[in-house]
C-alpha cells in the first residue's frame, strides 16, 4: 500500500498515468531509505499500471543493485539485468539524460557474474559533470562513488562535493542526508552532518531507517540522550510500518530493527539510562531468541548483557542462566561481575574475570568466532580485573589492567558503529590514575577519551574531580555542569570506581 511519510523523491517517471507515479515515488522514496525489497515492489506495481515506463524498470534494477549496507548482492544481478535492459528498450522517447541513466545502469548490469560498480561510478561521475544543477544525478553520483569506495572514502572526495551541493540548495533531500551522514560518519566528522540530521526524522517520519540516521551523527558528537531517542522513534516507526503495510520480510529489514535496538542500548548506558538500556534489550531477546548469532548479530546480543549487569537487581543479574552460545556464557560472567562491582565485593569480581580468562583459554574457547570475538571478550576481562583492583584500593594495578583494555579498544578489532564495547575504556585508566594521585596523567588520559567520545558525562565527571585537584575551579566547574547536564541521574554520585 501507498504510505506517507517517506521522505523525498526528486525524480520524475516517464508516465502520465498517476498511479503508476505515486508508485513510482514511492519505490524511489524507499530506496533512498535503504528499504530495498519494498523498493522492488513499488517499482513493479508501477510497471504493472504503466508498462511502457522505462524509468520504471529503471528503478526496479537500481533497487537489486548493490548499496552500502548490502553487497556484493549476485543474486539480484540476474533481475537486475533484465530490468535494466527493458528499460533500455523503452527509452527511445526520453532525453539524453534519462537515456544516459538508463544506460549506465545497463553498463552497471552487464556482467555474467558481478555489478560493474567502477564502470557505473565513472559513468555517473560523467553524468554528475553534464548535470551539476540536477540534484538526482548529484546524490545517485556520490552514492556509486561510496559503494565503490568500500566506506573508505577520503576527504574532499567528489562524492562529499555533490553530496554537499545538493544540501546547500536543497536541505530536505532525504537520500542526500542519508548519505551525508553515513560520508561524514566513515570520515569521523560527524558534526559536518549535524544540521542535517537534525531534520531528517521529520522529513520521514515513518521511514524507520532514516528516523535511525542521525544517531550515526549524534552518537558521534556526544550527544547520546537523542542518539537513544531516536533509535527508540525508528523500533516504532518500523513496528508501525510493518503492522499496517505488512511488508515483504527481508533478512535485511529485521537486521536494521536489531542495529537501531543496539544503537539505543549503547547510547542510554553512555547517559547512564539503565531504565531504557534493559527495556530495548528485552525486547530484543523476545524478539530474537538465542540461536547461535554470529558476526555483528553476536555483538548486538553482548550489548543485552552489559545493560543486565549494569542497571538490573544486582540479585537478578546472578540468577541469570547460563546461555548456550560461547560469547554469551562469557558475557555472562562480564554482567556478573559488573553487578559484583556495584556491590563492592572485590573478590567475586575477580572470580568472573578468571572464569572469563580460563573459558577464552579453554577448549570452549576456539568456539568464540574470531579475532574480533577474542579481542572483545579479552577487553571486558581486563576491565573486571581493573575494577577489582579499584575497589581493593590498589590503584597501579588497576591503571594496568585498564591500560591493556585500553590498548585493545584501540586496535583494529572495533571498528564498528557503534562501538562493539559500551564505554571508552581510557576514561577507566583516568580513574585509576586520579585515584592514584596522579591528576595531570589523568587530565591527560580524559582529554584524549573524549576527542574520541565527545560529551561522555563520566568523562567529564572525572576530568572535573582531575581540574580541581590541579586547582583549576574554573575548569572544574564547566565540566561536571556538562556531566550534569548530559547524566541520567545524580552524576556527582558516582565513585571513580565505577568510571
Amino acid at each position: 500500500m501507498l504510505i506517507d511519510g517517506l521522505g523525498y523523491v526528486g525524480i520524475a517517471p516517464d508516465t502520465d498515468n498517476a498511479e503508476a507515479r505515486r508508485w513510482f515515488d514511492q519505490g524511489v522514496r524507499l530506496i533512498w531509505a535503504y528499504d530495498e525489497v519494498e523498493a522492488i515492489r513499488a517499482f513493479e506495481r508501477a510497471q504493472a499500471l504503466a508498462p511502457d515506463c522505462a524509468l520504471c524498470f529503471w528503478g526496479e534494477a537500481w533497487a537489486r543493485s548493490p548499496t552500502l549496507n548490502l553487497q556484493p548482492r549476485i543474486d539480484e544481478l540476474g533481475k537486475a539485468s533484465l530490468a535494466a535492459r527493458r528499460a533500455q528498450a523503452l527509452s527511445a522517447r526520453l532525453g539524453p539524460k534519462q537515456r544516459a541513466l538508463i544506460d549506465a545502469m545497463v553498463l552497471r548490469t552487464r556482467g555474467s557474474r558481478i555489478f560493474d560498480g567502477k564502470g557505473y561510478a565513472k559513468a555517473m561521475a560523467t553524468l554528475a559533470r553534464l548535470y551539476p544543477d540536477d540534484d538526482a544525478v548529484l546524490v545517485i553520483a556520490a552514492d556509486s562513488e561510496m559503494v565503490i569506495s568500500k566506506r573508505a572514502p577520503k576527504p574532499g572526495s567528489n562524492g562529499q562535493r555533490w553530496l554537499e551541493a545538493v544540501l546547500a540548495r536543497n536541505p530536505d533531500h532525504s537520500g542526500a542526508i542519508h548519505l551525508y551522514i553515513h560520508l561524514t560518519d566513515f570520515l569521523d566528522r560527524q558534526a559536518l552532518a549535524e544540521p542535517y540530521a537534525e531534520r531528517l526524522g521529520r522529513l520521514a517520519p515513518a521511514a524507520s531507517h532514516l528516523v535511525h540516521m542521525p544517531s550515526h551523527t549524534f552518537f558521534g558528537v556526544g550527544r547520546y540522550r537523542d542518539a537513544a531517542e531516536v533509535n527508540l522513534a525508528a523500533m516504532e516507526a518500523d513496528r508501525a510500518f510493518v503492522a499496517r503495510a505488512r511488508p515483504a520480510k527481508s533478512d535485511y529489514r529485521v537486521g536494521l530493527y536489531a542495529h537501531d535496538g543496539h544503537f539505543a542500548i549503547q547510547s542510554a548506558l553512555m547517559r547512564g539510562d539503565g531504565a531504557t538500556a534493559r527495556e530495548v534489550a528485552a525486547d530484543y531477546r523476545s524478539r530474537y531468541p538465542e540461536s547461535g548469532d554470529s558476526g555483528w548479530r553476536a555483538i548486538i546480543r553482548a550489548s543485552t548483557w552489559y545493560a543486565d549487569g549494569l542497571h538490573a537487581p544486582i540479585a537478578d543479574v546472578l540468577a541469570l542462566p547460563e546461555p548456550r552460545d560461547p560469547l554469551m556464557r562469557t558475557m555472562r560472567f562480564y554482567a556478573r561481575g559488573e553487578a559484583h562491582a556495584r556491590a563492592g565485593d572485590a573478590a567475586a569480581v575477580r572470580r568472573e574475570a578468571a572464569a572469563m580468562a580460563n573459558f577464552r583459554n579453554g577448549p570452549d574457547g576456539r568456539a568464540l568466532g574470531g579475532a574480533n570475538v577474542e579481542a572483545l571478550v579479552t577487553l571486558a576481562q581486563h576491565v573486571l580485573e581493573g575494577r577489582a583492583e579499584m575497589l581493593d584500593g590498589d590503584h597501579a594495578s588497576a591503571a594496568a589492567a585498564f591500560r591493556k583494555a585500553m590498548k585493545l579498544q584501540a586496535g583494529g578489532h572495533f571498528g564498528f558503529d557503534p562501538p562493539p564495547f559500551w564505554y571508552p575504556v581510557r576514561r577507566s585508566l583516568a580513574a585509576a590514575l586520579l585515584a592514584g594521585g596522579d591528576a595531570e596523567g589523568a587530565q591527560h588520559q580524559l582529554i584524549a577519551s573524549l576527542e574520541r567520545w565527545p560529551g561522555d558525562p563520566l568523562a567529564l565527571l572525572a576530568l572535573a574531580r582531575a581540574e580541581q585537584a590541579l586547582g583549576h575551579p574554573d575548569l572544574a566547574a564547566r565540566h561536571l555542569a556538562g556531566a550534569k547536564a548530559a547524566w541520567s541521574g545524580n552524576v556527582e554520585g558516582v565513585p571513580l570506581t565505577s568510571i
